[in-house]
């Protein structure tokens, strides 16, 4: 069987381009001579697109498509084989695929608060309703704070209302002229209160109004966006008309209903303006993961932690065994110790006669411990046992000296997640 090594040039060649679907099944019948190949590649926005096509009878599929990323309900783990059985079909078992995309890492949960809250308005029979007060003037002041008049009208506007409910409510403010207020109230079981609603710093919190979604036509047939008036083909326009003297890097919050199963709730999104165009804010981090060619199966997410020893992880063994009273060692020298025979001046293990404690049998054993009980749960504390349902092992390459320099392979499997996770030799070979 023909055994081909990509070159990183050739690498380059063949994925500058982006393919539609259909270039990509040609692509597939020009070349229909299968070969064992290692491919590095950076998923482009297509890719995103052409992966929510070929998954698309699964769940959320679309959702890749619609916001170019993977995340926690769309790990990329399960769906980058599928691009790489389209892309890729005349790559057979044991070929390699290190693919790099964008991932999903979230660090928008205010979103959330601000999407359980119930928005109102208050109306001038509502200023009415709390007294002479607000109600002579169908506003507040400071003379008659809302703090002071809104927990009593709250509660019993929302008589039913349950621990932890919230409520934000807009109201007209006079001082100097009238101007329109928003503030967050929460319900903790017996009363109303101002809550301050953690918003990152220099975001607008903005609710949409009935005028709002009247203003953008479709969507306020319904005062609602739904499946057939998504709030992301129409609020980016809305923000530009609503905030025409936005600077670029400006970050607006936009809470708006939406229906959906016979349900309207309450949604919230974050939106950016970048070179005059507002987009929802989507925090993402570029992440590589490797996939392998598994022959029946297809292709298959591989977390296998691949690295090669280099001076700090030799320096965590001797500043381990140094550290360790109950192993024993003779060496003089500070980056060297001789109970492993690891030495981080020269980036190895010593496995002559005396470098190694008679403790173990043969160096190896002692290499085994070295690594699986020593490095690998210093370097590695948040370890865990599987991704995505797929066992975690560890390959570690490191050289020796015997006279002359030799280089190994020793794998383990991760046997317990960490804090203090725990390692279990699988083979070592020389390379």
């Amino acid at each position: 069987m023909k055994k081909l090594l990509y070159s990183l040039s050739l690498i380059a060649l063949l994925f500058t381009a982006c393919e539609p679907m259909e270039d990509i099944y040609d692509d597939m019948d020009a070349n229909k001579a299968p070969y064992t190949g290692r491919v590095e590649y950076t998923l482009v926005d297509d890719d995103y697109t052409n992966i929510s096509k070929l998954a698309k009878d699964e769940p959320n599929a679309a959702n890749i498509g619609k916001y170019k990323n993977f995340s926690s309900s769309v790990p990329a783990a399960k769906f980058v084989p599928y691009l790489l059985g389209a892309k890729y079909a005349t790559l057979e078992k044991g070929s390699i695929a290190n693919i790099t995309y964008k991932e999903y890492v979230g660090g928008l949960s205010y979103l959330g608060t601000l999407a359980k809250a119930v928005a109102y308005t208050l109306t001038n029979a509502d200023y009415d309703s709390m007294g002479p007060g607000p109600g002579q003037y169908n506003n507040f002041s400071s003379s008659h704070k809302p703090e002071t008049y809104l927990p009593d009208f709250l509660k019993g506007k929302y008589d039913d209302a349950k621990s932890g409910d919230f409520v934000y409510i807009t109201y007209k403010y006079y001082s100097g002229g009238v101007s329109e207020r928003s503030d967050y109230y929460k319900f903790d079981g017996t009363a109303w209160a101002k809550e301050s609603v953690e918003v990152p710093s220099g975001v607008i919190a903005y609710t949409l109004s009935n005028s709002d979604y009247d203003s953008m036509g479709a969507p306020g047939k319904y005062n609602n966006f739904s499946s057939s008036a998504e709030p992301e083909d129409y609020l980016p326009t809305f923000l530009k008309l609503k905030f025409p003297y936005s600077k670029n890097g400006a970050r607006i919050a936009v809470v708006y209903k939406y229906y959906s199963n016979k349900k309207t709730s309450n949604r919230a999104d974050e939106y950016t303006l970048k070179n005059g165009v507002w987009s929802e804010s989507v925090p993402t981090v570029m992440k590589t993961s490797q996939f392998i060619h598994t022959g029946a199966q297809g292709w298959l997410f591989d977390p296998t932690v691949v690295f090669k020893m280099v001076k700090a992880d030799f320096k965590i063994i001797v500043d381990n065994v140094k550290a360790d009273a109950s192993k024993v060692e003779t060496s003089k020298y500070p980056d060297s110790e001789y109970y492993y025979g690891a030495s981080y001046k020269y980036d190895n293990f010593d496995v002559r006669d005396g470098k190694v404690s008679s403790t173990f049998a043969t160096w190896q054993d002692g290499v085994k411990e070295a690594i699986g009980e020593v490095l690998l749960p210093a370097k590695f504390p948040n370890a865990v046992k599987e991704v995505s349902g797929v066992q975690v092992n560890y390959k570690v390459t490191f050289v020796t000296y015997d006279g002359s320099s030799d280089m190994y392979e020793i794998t383990f499997k991760c046997t317990k997640s960490g804090p203090n996770p725990t390692f279990e030799f699988v083979e070592m070979m020389a390379k």
